[in-house]
């Protein structure tokens, strides 16, 4: 790593030169080296960031050559590396451009070297037709060049094709090519790696182990007799291994292996941090050299500044009055000149939010139009209706956002304008306030409405909506399940005063005060994006009225909105003459289901999966992907989400990050330091995409970190995978009489309840009278989580646990031991001889007399 940093910083030195003297062909140089450097070690964003720069000097240049199409090939290896749908679409169209561009450059070299990769890539794509083209044109070049990386790297690719196209036999017999090819030639390496893809094939696509192990077995020789450059490739041949023995009942091996694999993969990781942490050490002094360099040149630009002001004094010595009337003159003028720069600033911003706002509203139309169609056909299941419901709401809370922000652009501009008009304000009041006795029923929450009579009332009905709507939607998105929300309306002074209070956690006076500024937040957890509350301050502002809010109390908050309603409280221009006509007021807020009860039985056949985020529709949509192989409980929010899991134990848990109350972070945190659950895998889902939130998550215990927006086949994959690790983990436990935690364990805490439960065994198992309930106190659990805990660690339930280390210590002494049968059954804790030797012979296949032979 030291001699790269060397390199990089020299390639650097070089780099400022070539852009000094303006050499551009050096530069695409230097830059394709830096970018193939990092490109190595595996630091893909730095290194796509280099070749497009080298993309880009190219084009404006019209020059081309062989950096410009390596660096576009090495582009789309890079997004092919992602493995999914767009980045292999980005791949293939970018080394379809790189093979057109080497072909004008008449470079045979690098033609068949793009068609090595790019048939690769047309594989993935499911074009199999051009890739098998292509991998017989590459592999008769690289035939003839005997380049026996690339051979063995087209002997892969041929096989995988094969795969793809369901011709096993083909894909068999092209793997025995490829080793009997390597056979003949010297190169142990790649030697080993046609024998483990043997093996490979034989155990996967065959599930035929005892075919595979002669192959996996010489291959793990070979790469133990050389100095391994990938490590990956032989933690995969030594779980092969371990699969395969287990497979063949063989389970010291199997386990051996298991533990080989297990310890090679912590090394992997390790390392893989140590990388990590170097490169956000080289980011972080980059930024650090960067800072220092422009605190640098502003030190210099004062100290020249300060020399000018020196000059410009000694000239005033000699024309006093002269320059004093320049400076005025000056000053005044680069007063008016940064004015005029703010208010075009202000008015392009204005139109910036106006022009992107009016953009978004065409595919929103374009989304809730046909959704909104097909939910007129009364032909729908009820499962594709929900799923259509969920894309109308939001669609809808996205159209609101957007009208948020375009009356936002048009406060700022100007061009929203009051329509006053007379009419009945308490019916349009009640229409709008009784739209969410709903959402209060379902959230359980105390909902008074007091409003005042006011046939004859001034009022802008736009105004008054979205005030009322937005002021009541956040009340009602933060008062926790069992508080109150009072919605009330006085005349006072001939003004209406309309007030809203809510049940609320402690507010402080920081929040308050900031609580109508744009884009704040006093939750950085909450949903929403801090507009609403803005919104209806300029909105109020503008009906030339006042809002207000304090905090009656500890655990309360109240807005008072204050408005004029008499006709000569308006200018002329705000007043229209159309009367107002109520009609049915439609709202834009999302509605939430009330936490759904917890539930009362679980069915044991599936296993269990807690679903935690405050959004209903994450949680339905999770729930709807999983519904048919896992038993689903859901939780609004992390307080919840934390009862349920020492409630239920599940087997998994799917956690949002940003959530109130109490955020995915401090769930992770909470139940990975509990006994209970500590044992229980946690996936995290957020939008948030930084390394530094990335680390955070997995520092907290938290096993996987899924990024929003997510491929729900992805989330599939990882539940289904953690899920069978711990499966793998259970195996270890049935080859042992005495656990071993340091072996079965997967954190400090599941060590230590592992050893409790052992001390428990060790001082309780042979007495007749020890049953389940003594168990559950001994360790400090209820029966339940006893239960929970066990099969997630063992396999087996509490009863079978007991009768399973009854029967293990039974072995034991059965062939160490003098004792006959009977006193052996009795001496580990069975009451019944016949019941041991049943016991016995269903565990084992044979009673204990002949096991004793």
């Amino acid at each position: 790593m030291y001699s790269q940093d060397v390199k990089q910083d020299s390639l650097d030195n070089l780099l400022q030169q070539a852009k000094q003297n303006n050499s551009w062909k050096t530069t695409i140089s230097l830059l394709y080296n830096k970018g193939k450097l990092y490109y190595s070690e595996n630091n893909y964003e730095p290194a796509e960031k280099h070749f497009l720069s080298i993309d880009s000097i190219a084009k404006h240049n019209s020059y081309m050559d062989k950096n410009t199409v390596m660096a576009l090939l090495l582009r789309a290896n890079i997004s092919r590396n992602t493995f999914t749908y767009d980045g292999t679409e980005t791949a293939n169209i970018l080394g379809e451009e790189a093979l057109s561009n080497a072909k004008k450059l008449n470079d045979e070299a690098l033609i068949f070297a793009i068609y090595k990769d790019l048939a690769y890539t047309k594989n993935l794509k499911d074009d199999h037709t051009e890739a098998k083209a292509m991998l017989d044109l590459a592999f008769q070049y690289y035939l003839k060049q005997e380049d026996h990386k690339s051979i063995s790297w087209l002997y892969r690719v041929y096989a995988s094709h094969y795969n793809d196209v369901d011709s096993l036999k083909k894909s068999e017999a092209i793997r025995k090519e490829h080793l009997m090819y390597f056979r003949t030639h010297t190169d142990s390496l790649e030697l080993a790696n046609a024998l483990g893809g043997l093996g490979y094939f034989y155990r996967l696509k065959m599930n035929q182990c005892e075919k595979a192990m002669p192959y996996l077995q010489e291959a793990k020789i070979i790469f133990e007799n050389i100095q391994l450059t990938n490590i990956r490739s032989y933690l995969y041949l030594i779980e092969n291994l371990a699969i395969c023995h287990a497979d063949r009942n063989e389970y010291p091996l199997a386990y051996e292996y298991y533990k080989q694999a297990y310890n090679l993969r912590k090394d992997i990781v390790r390392e893989s941090n140590k990388v990590t942490t170097r490169q956000l050490e080289a980011k972080h002094q980059a930024i650090e050299k960067e800072q220092e360099i422009a605190l640098l040149k502003s030190l210099n630009e004062l100290s020249q500044q300060q020399k000018t002001n020196e000059r410009y004094m000694l000239l005033g010595g000699i024309g006093l009055t002269s320059i004093a009337g320049l400076f005025f003159f000056f000053l005044y003028r680069n007063r008016q000149k940064t004015a005029n720069k703010l208010q075009e600033l202000d008015a392009f911003k204005s139109k910036f939010f106006a022009n992107i706002s009016h953009e978004f509203r065409t595919p929103l139309t374009l989304i809730s139009g046909p959704i909104d169609k097909r939910l007129e056909h009364g032909e729908l299941s009820d499962e594709d209706r929900n799923e259509l419901q969920m894309i109308q709401r939001n669609s809808n809370r996205l159209l609101n956002l957007v009208n948020q922000l375009l009356d936002l652009s048009k406060l700022e501009s100007g061009h929203l304008k009051l329509k006053v008009v007379q009419g009945n304000l308490s019916l349009l009041l009640k229409a709008i306030t009784s739209s969410f006795q709903l959402i209060a029923k379902q959230k359980n929450i105390h909902y008074t409405l007091d409003i005042a009579e006011m046939d004859q009332a001034w009022f802008d009905k736009d105004v008054i909506e979205k005030t009322v709507i937005n002021l009541l939607s956040n009340a009602f998105k933060y008062t926790p399940e069992g508080g109150y929300v009072r919605c009330s309306t006085s005349i006072i002074e001939n003004r209406l005063e309309f007030c809203i209070e809510n049940y609320s956690h402690q507010i402080t006076k920081t929040q308050i005060e900031n609580i109508f500024n744009r884009f704040y937040q006093a939750d950085e957890n909450a949903q929403g994006v801090g507009i609403g509350l803005s919104l209806v301050k300029e909105l109020v502002t503008l009906s030339y009225g006042e809002i207000s809010v304090e905090s009656p109390s500890v655990n309360s908050i109240l807005f008072k909105v204050d408005l004029p309603i008499f006709k000569e409280n308006f200018h002329p221009n705000d007043l229209v003459e159309d009367p107002f006509i109520p009609s049915a007021i439609e709202t834009n807020y999302v509605m939430v289901d009330a936490e759904s009860p917890l539930e009362e039985s679980i069915d044991e056949d599936l296993p269990i999966l807690l679903v935690v985020d405050d959004q209903e529709d994450i949680r339905n949509f999770i729930k709807s992907a999983f519904k048919n192989t896992y038993q689903v409980v859901v939780a609004s929010h992390g307080d919840i989400g934390v009862e349920k899991a020492i409630e239920l134990i599940p087997d998994i848990i799917i956690s949002d990050v940003m959530m109130p109350i109490c955020n995915g972070f401090q769930l992770t945190e909470t139940l990975k330091q509990d006994e209970r659950t500590c044992h229980i895998p946690i996936i995290l889902l957020t939008a948030k995409a930084d390394d530094a939130d990335r680390f955070m998550g997995l520092e907290t215990g938290a096993d996987d970190y899924l990024v929003k927006p997510f491929k729900m086949r992805g989330l599939e994959t990882r539940v289904k995978n953690l899920i069978n690790s711990r499966l793998k983990l259970r195996e270890r436990y049935s080859q042992e009489i005495v656990l071993r935690p340091k072996d079965i364990a997967i954190s400090n805490f599941d060590e230590q309840f592992l050893e409790k439960i052992q001390d428990v065994l060790d001082h309780k198992l042979t007495e007749s009278s020890f049953n389940i309930e003594e168990f559950s106190k001994s360790v400090g659990l209820s029966r339940m989580q006893l239960h929970r805990k066990l099969k997630a660690l063992t396999g087996l339930s509490a009863t079978e646990f007991i009768r399973s280390q009854r029967l293990k210590l039974a072995t034991d002494l059965l062939k160490k031991s003098d004792a006959n049968v009977s006193e052996i059954g009795y001496t580990v804790g069975f009451n019944d001889p016949s019941y041991f030797s049943k016991c016995f012979k269903e565990a084992y296949g044979c009673s204990p007399s002949d096991f004793a032979l």
